[in-house]
């Protein structure tokens, strides 16, 4: 079997996250073959952070503000345009736009939509949206933006992907696009895992973001929400991490059947082996994650001064590379420097964790958005309790879910809570008790519920089912 697993923006350029699942998935799975497909936005000298496992048998990627040339595809036809125009109206449900767009791509599958900028029928859009809409704003902006929304979604739709068994993107998206695009035109099925919701996503950097116009904004918002609405319908199967993530992929997704959690796992054998640092003192935190804002670095550097005027034999690890975002990085040395915490926070830059976890008597996440993130799985198996801003599975990790309610293995707080999450770690300080009950309740958890070996058998049966 050939697997064409699509990753948009990440594997094998960033890492950390999906980009660690995706390669223990393949590594793990040694009698299938891979093809990594990998989205970029614009053509750029890039260096892998990742070797390719070796049944990594081919490897593709295209960008999505890149000119292609397409000359050898067909050019969209008339009849095509007028299909297409019969179907949009704006405004439009989201769901019912993608349903209808579905079942005019099943007939229209191989051609180079990127014609479709060239149309008289574009054009007309164009202008009587503009009319209608907006007719205040500047044209050429209104032009531009339009060009901007729409070429990387009809070349997503264009590209070839190599031809697999089975394509399993990894995001809705331009991956999503692209994939359920080559699943019709080759008759293959497409799988979906959704580590995070990308709508939602994508719907909270659109409103946040400072250079989008307000007029803009629901456009945009509609355009993300109908491309997840389209990948959902055209996925045969639909994978996310943990249950809360279905509440979302419901807004758009009608059937459930299609459904299910496969929650990620690790190698509990590896990490288990590791003994728990008992003793606090000097009481040791380590935050494992790039160096990045997601992470919130900055949040976890406040509970860290906070912490250090309870605690004066206290130390905190910053576990992962500092190359991704250097702006940041510096930022966040600076604020270091300012709280006079130079002797107090270290930052180790890219090292192997199975060194630091035995170290660790707390591991601490302070990120403002995860999906199920694999460094608490880790910890869990190493006996570290952990405390967690309440983003994505954490609190389910933490906490446990309905098929497990065996305790609590640290402490959740909301995101930005630089107070909350300081508190926790004076918790776990001086409750000895509540501490070791739930570093054994962490081990216990992943041993049940979180094992690498369950993950990649439910997902071989899942490529397996998708085939038959």
């Amino acid at each position: 079997m050939k697997v064409g697993i699509i990753f948009e923006g990440t594997y094998p350029y960033v890492t950390g996250g999906v980009s660690s699942w995706g390669n223990t998935l393949m590594k793990s799975m040694k009698d299938v073959d891979f093809c990594v497909i990998q989205i970029g936005d614009v053509p750029k000298l890039r260096y892998p952070k990742y070797k390719f496992p070796e049944n990594v048998v081919d490897y593709f990627e295209y960008f999505l503000f890149a000119k292609y040339d397409f000359s050898k595809k067909k050019k969209i036809p008339d009849d095509f345009l007028n299909k297409l125009g019969k179907i949009i109206i704006y405004p439009f449900d989201e769901r019912v736009m993608a349903q209808k767009l579905y079942n005019l791509f099943k007939d229209y599958s191989d051609y180079d939509f990127t014609s479709i900028l060239k149309t008289k029928y574009y054009w007309e859009t164009m202008l009587n949206f503009y009319k209608s809409y907006i007719p205040y704003e500047n044209f050429t902006n209104y032009y531009w933006t339009l060009q901007s929304m729409l070429l990387p979604f009809l070349n997503s739709m264009t590209v070839d992907l190599p031809k697999c068994d089975v394509y399993h993107t990894i995001t809705t998206g331009y991956a999503g696009i692209s994939a359920i695009m080559n699943g019709l035109k080759y008759n293959i099925p497409v799988i979906l895992t959704e580590h995070g919701i990308y709508h939602r996503e994508r719907q909270l950097e659109v409103l946040k973001a400072n250079w989008i116009k307000d007029e803009y904004r629901t456009a945009w918002i509609k355009l993300f929400n109908t491309i997840s609405s389209l990948v959902y319908k055209g996925s045969k199967q639909i994978t996310t991490l943990f249950s809360k993530n279905q509440m979302f992929e419901k807004e758009l997704c009608e059937d459930e059947s299609k459904m299910q959690v496969i929650p990620n796992g690790i190698d509990y054998d590896r990490f288990s082996k590791l003994k728990y640092r008992e003793e606090k003192d000097p009481f040791i935190v380590g935050l494992v994650g790039r160096v990045v804002e997601i992470k919130d670095i900055k949040t976890a550097i406040k509970a860290a001064k906070m912490v250090k005027e309870k605690i004066k034999n206290f130390k905190l690890y910053i576990i992962g590379p500092t190359d991704e975002e250097k702006e940041y990085y510096e930022e966040c040395k600076q604020m270091i420097r300012l709280f006079k915490l130079e002797d107090t926070i270290e930052f180790t830059g890219k090292v192997n964790v199975l060194d630091y976890y035995p170290k660790l008597n707390v591991l601490l996440l302070s990120s403002v958005s995860e999906g199920q993130p694999l460094v608490i799985l880790e910890a869990f198996a190493a006996g570290i309790p952990v405390v967690t801003t309440d983003v994505g599975a954490c609190s389910e990790m933490i906490y446990g879910s309905k098929e497990d309610i065996i305790g609590d293995a640290g402490v959740v707080v909301k995101p930005k809570d630089f107070v909350g999450l300081a508190e926790g770690i004076m918790k776990l300080y001086e409750d000895d008790e509540f501490r070791l009950n739930a570093s054994k309740i962490a081990r216990e958890r992943v041993k049940r519920r979180y094992r690498l070996d369950q993950m990649i058998k439910n997902y071989k049966k899942l490529y397996i089912s998708a085939v038959k």
